[in-house]
């Protein structure tokens, strides 16, 4: 009997751990922050991989994109969150997502029906802010992971579950080929 309830205890343990690192498209996959979307694609499948492409030459943030066999793999750079299209104010969204630079790495998979973005490595940067005439806000920069989760902990920071939602929400919709009007007619 006792190694039952052992083997529940530890089950359920291992679930809610597995679990609670996965929020919002983010998750801790071997001590790494990953974030993945898939997107369903509706149109003709030959045209899908020129979508994805021209989607991606599109963005001044994608850089470095090499084509494999599965996809694309590339680099995000000086990647910057929209925080007014998303209802922020800059009195309650920290400067990381209000004038932060953003960079990481990012693998697009394309499937049969859409395509699945995986970024990785997220890293932000700070310019120092000007608080008074004389004095101002040191650079703040590091590595996404840190500031959302504290690494044996089980779950993400619940004061950072918000910010998370937001870099999400920009992250899906920088990503999505039907946020991009391609020049490309079928």
């Amino acid at each position: 009997m006792t190694h039952k309830l052992f083997f529940w205890i530890l089950w359920l343990t291992l679930s809610a751990d597995v679990l609670a690192q996965k929020f919002n498209l983010f998750e801790i996959e071997n001590d790494e922050l990953v974030w993945r979307c898939t997107y369903l694609y509706d149109g003709p499948q030959d045209s899908l991989r020129r979508e994805v492409v021209s989607m991606l030459k599109s963005k001044i943030f994608t850089q470095n994109v090499v084509r494999n066999e599965l996809g694309y793999n590339g680099e995000i750079r000086h990647y910057q969150v929209d925080c007014q299209r998303y209802g922020r104010k800059y009195n309650n969204t920290p400067l990381i997502y209000w004038s932060g630079e953003w960079k990481g790495k990012f693998v697009v998979e394309m499937a049969e029906q859409g395509y699945r973005v995986t970024i990785y490595g997220l890293y932000f940067e700070n310019e120092p802010q000007q608080v008074s005439r004389h004095q101002s806000k040191a650079t703040r920069k590091g590595f996404y992971k840190n500031e959302v989760w504290k690494r044996g902990e089980p779950t993400f920071r619940k004061k950072k579950l918000d910010d998370m939602i937001l870099m999400s929400t920009s992250l899906r919709d920088a990503f999505d080929i039907r946020q991009y009007n391609s020049p490309i007619k079928d």
